[in-house]
């Protein structure tokens, strides 16, 4: 069996600098950090702006979800009845 390449590596020689590693790992975990806050900030504003826009609707989001839901209720009990309707003519 062949010996590959990665298997004749001396890793011995192989020793990055730990104060540039340190520094790195530093810079990213403050880079995430920052990263979290923007984003924290980014969904706070949606929120606030989104409950401003909807507080100035003249029928509350949960009315128009309930009112919504009643229609989808009753056109789908149409279409039951049609179908059965449509079942019974044809036999």
């Amino acid at each position: 069996m062949a010996e590959s390449t990665f298997s004749k590596i001396s890793w011995t020689e192989f020793r990055p600098d730990q104060r540039r590693l340190t520094t790195g790992a530093a810079l990213t975990g403050a880079g995430m950090l920052v990263s979290a806050a923007g984003v924290g900030l980014l969904v706070f504003e949606l929120v606030r702006a989104g409950r401003t826009w909807t507080g100035g609707w003249e029928v509350s989001p949960g009315e128009l979800a309930s009112r919504t839901l009643h229609q989808a209720q009753t056109a789908a009990q149409a279409g039951r009845d049609a179908w059965r309707t449509y079942e019974e003519q044809a036999v």
